[in-house]
């Protein structure tokens, strides 16, 4: 395991040494940590990060731990994968609420005795959850290579008689004040989020502290807050698919901002509709003579295919993200362009390094510089999984929602947007009459 440690940490020293050089670097704790030259470049074998795991242990969570479930089996593997990968020697276990609660380092001891009784008898103000709070207060502690994880239902509670709305905005802005700041003090900090499920049996507290039984299936998430590099060779030692229970259903992540060039991507010779003639000088991103489809049910259609290598990118943002196709923009000569229909697939090519493939295909055929633009783009399922009114659990599909999830992811994601992390790569090509 030592050994696929190495290479992952070798694959990230290449990666980030060259996102930009110097252009990127910026004080980080003290300590120069920019991309060009970033501490883990220089101490490969010294820079293990310290992991911080935080489960929110409120009266809400209870029912995650009734009995054997799969949030135990989940956060138990996940956190054996992570002491068992070798990247890091440091995990120190906490539970949280109105306050952190050292537990040990006992990953078998603490999934053990995680049931509603233990929760109850670790302390703390269960009856309401400021997640605010909880998140100001995670990422206080969280300090020059430190890895946070938190696991929670991130369900916010206003409490009885509280205009909801005017609370879950005023958490949003508390949110994203201190992730600004913390940004400011770490830019180069990468936030993942992943959304799971896993059978409950308990009460569910509604926006007004009503309880109500319930024995269904419930979200609940792991948010992982780091180092862009440790992220990366953390999410690059445990895929998703490693992921016990019943799996991540979905994830996003945020990065720093850095735009990272990617080395290998071409317009193929297929599959295509029509025909088009490819510039000598550059082959690969350059065409003329383009000509829509005269036949069949396609006829008076254009379509090329891109191939690309977004390797990268499929470890930091995950496969999800990259085959969205609202997470790319069109531009052509700088202008937006929405003329080109966009579909993803996944390469089965074995002979280019090409990990994705785009169709572009249009009825009306612009020409010019087109630009592709990999961006920083919140994901619809956020807005699905959202409860915006927190009143009844048996209504309306708030069964498989979480109340208010979309002001939190919504709060990192604008500190993030404000730094102008709105681009991670473009692609350039050149398209002739």
């Amino acid at each position: 395991m030592k050994k696929v440690y190495f290479l992952v940490v070798t694959l990230a020293v290449i990666v980030f040494c060259s996102c930009d050089g110097g252009k990127n670097s910026r004080k980080h704790g003290g300590n120069n940590t920019g991309f060009g030259n970033n501490t883990i470049t220089n101490n490969l074998t010294l820079i293990k990060p310290a992991v911080n795991v935080y489960i929110e242990n409120s009266a809400s969570m209870d029912g995650y731990v009734e009995g054997v479930t799969e949030f135990e089996q989940t956060v138990y593997n996940y956190l054996s994968d992570i002491k068992i990968s070798d990247f890091t020697d440091t995990l120190n276990l906490f539970y949280i609420n109105s306050q952190i609660i050292p537990y040990g380092s006992n990953v078998t001891d603490f999934i053990e005795k995680l049931e509603p009784t233990t929760f109850k008898a670790r302390g703390g103000s269960r009856g309401t959850t400021d997640i605010s709070n909880v998140f100001k207060a995670i990422l206080a502690e969280t300090k020059v290579n430190n890895v946070a994880i938190l696991i929670t239902d991130a369900i916010f509670s206003p409490g009885k008689g509280k205009n909801a709305q005017q609370y879950l905005i005023n958490q949003q802005i508390g949110i994203k004040n201190t992730m600004a700041e913390y940004l400011k003090n770490f830019p180069n900090t990468a936030v993942v989020v992943y959304q799971l499920s896993s059978n409950f049996k308990g009460k569910y507290f509604n926006r007004e502290d009503m309880p109500t039984n319930i024995n269904a299936q419930r979200p609940y998430y792991i948010w992982v807050v780091g180092d862009v590099a440790n992220i990366f060779m953390l999410k690059a030692l445990i895929p998703e698919t490693n992921f016990k229970g019943s799996g991540i259903h979905h994830s996003f992540t945020l990065l720093p901002s850095f735009e990272k060039e990617i080395e290998d991507y071409a317009i193929l010779n297929s599959p295509k509709l029509g025909s088009f003639d490819r510039d000598k000088n550059t082959p690969k991103t350059s065409i003329y003579n383009i000509k829509k489809a005269s036949s069949g049910v396609q006829k008076g259609n254009f379509m090329f295919t891109i191939g690309m290598d977004l390797s990268l990118f499929s470890v930091l943002l995950g496969d999800e993200y990259l085959m969205n196709t609202e997470s790319y923009a069109r531009m052509i000569d700088k202008q937006p362009n929405n003329d080109y229909f966009i579909e993803m697939e996944h390469s089965s090519n074995p002979n280019t390094k090409h990990t994705h493939n785009m169709k572009l295909t249009t009825e009306k055929v612009a020409t010019g510089e087109l630009e592709i633009v990999l961006r920083s783009q919140m994901p619809q399922w956020v807005y699905e999984i959202n409860d915006d009114e927190g009143l009844d659990i048996n209504n309306n599909n708030a069964i498989n929602k979480t109340f208010g999830i979309k002001y939190l992811v919504e709060g990192v994601y604008e500190a993030y947007q404000m730094r102008g992390n709105a681009i991670y790569t473009t692609m350039k090509f050149n398209l002739k009459k």
